[in-house]
């Protein structure tokens, strides 16, 4: 039983780690989007 409780709670804390890189991964192509954006609007004219 000890075995499948630590098994659960490791892959708990795996899609938590998971989500966080995601969320990272999101956080970092928006500030891409919004630095091409900016970078399009002072150079593109």
């Amino acid at each position: 039983m000890g075995k499948s409780k630590r098994k659960a709670l490791h892959t708990q804390k795996e899609e938590k780690q998971a989500k966080k890189v995601l969320v990272i991964i999101g956080v970092c192509a928006l500030a891409l989007v919004i630095l091409m954006l900016v970078g399009y609007s002072v150079w593109g004219s």
